[in-house]
């Protein structure tokens, strides 16, 4: 198949686009950088890279005749960079969402969409799908408004979508969230700085966890819907950190910038009703994620 993966060099556009390209699929991968994840990607067979920025629709329509899916990744997916600038939150992750919509409509493609557990407003229970109503978070209020306009082409244009509402995902080529902080420190022997409680509880998915969800969310049983992947368990931090010591050998010291403590878990009942479950445990994806850190020196 054609596929477009915007966001291709990023953590998960890398992943998502290697494994496309191994399947043999023609992949396009969009991202605004030519970074070096994007540089060994082009070794890869089908692949074939575009430097264009989401927000601009004419370079997206030159290059998307005859589209099947389109993997939409790219975003700015952070909640500071989204609240620092709120307007161009919107331009990236509605107005670039909806320039990557039109394509799909164009091209009668499936329009396969990268949510987050963002869109949820705070809950201390495992968040189910149909409770995402409101958010006060400005990255995910993008998200949710993304979503709606998703629903909204497909009742106006019967465009066939699939959202997928993710959790912390953690993994080689990751660049933040805790475990990253912890699994970078303890392979340099640095200082390992949280901006979070160490007993904040959150809800981890390994990266190939995420990438089997969106290579299933191409059979027919998914389409039209909105589904958490998660590994629907809490998991403190300081958990977190125990494993990758023991893992690792050794421990540095954690500097807790902000003792602030977060608590965010997804239910996971829909996924596995589709047929998606977690291959890795999280020790099993921390053995791999610090493997990775320690290989980079």
């Amino acid at each position: 198949m054609k596929i477009i993966v915007t966001g291709a060099g990023s953590f998960v556009g890398y992943h998502l686009s290697s494994k496309l390209s191994r399947d043999n699929h023609q992949v396009l991968g969009i991202d605004k950088e030519d970074n070096n994840n994007i540089k060994e990607l082009k070794d890869l067979p089908n692949f074939t890279f575009y430097k264009i920025d989401i927000t601009d629709s004419y370079k997206l329509s030159k290059i998307s005749q005859g589209v099947e899916v389109i993997y939409h990744l790219a975003a700015i997916s952070s909640e500071r960079l989204c609240s620092e600038n709120p307007v161009l939150a919107v331009k990236v992750n509605i107005l670039g969402t909806l320039n990557m919509l039109e394509i799909a409509r164009k091209n009668n493609a499936l329009f396969i969409f990268s949510s987050s557990g963002s869109v949820y407003p705070d809950s201390k229970h495992p968040k189910k799908e149909e409770e995402a109503v409101f958010t006060d978070k400005f990255y995910g209020m993008s998200k949710l408004m993304a979503e709606r306009y998703c629903l909204l082409y497909h009742k106006s244009f019967n465009l066939p979508f699939v959202i997928l509402r993710f959790s912390r995902i953690y993994g080689p080529r990751m660049v933040r969230n805790p475990i990253y902080d912890m699994s970078r420190g303890l392979a340099e022997g640095k200082t390992v700085r949280l901006y979070e409680s160490p007993s904040s509880e959150y809800d981890f998915i390994y990266v190939e966890d995420v990438i089997k969800a969106f290579c299933q969310a191409l059979s027919a049983k998914w389409k039209n819907k909105i589904v958490n992947i998660s590994s629907n368990e809490a998991i403190k931090l300081q958990e977190v950190y125990k494993i990758l010591t023991e893992l690792k050998g050794s421990k540095v010291a954690i500097e807790v910038v902000v003792d602030k403590k977060g608590v965010d878990v997804l239910n996971n009942e829909e996924a596995k009703k589709l047929g998606w479950f977690p291959d890795y445990s999280l020790r099993d994806g921390l053995i791999e994620t610090l493997r990775y850190f320690e290989e980079l020196g």
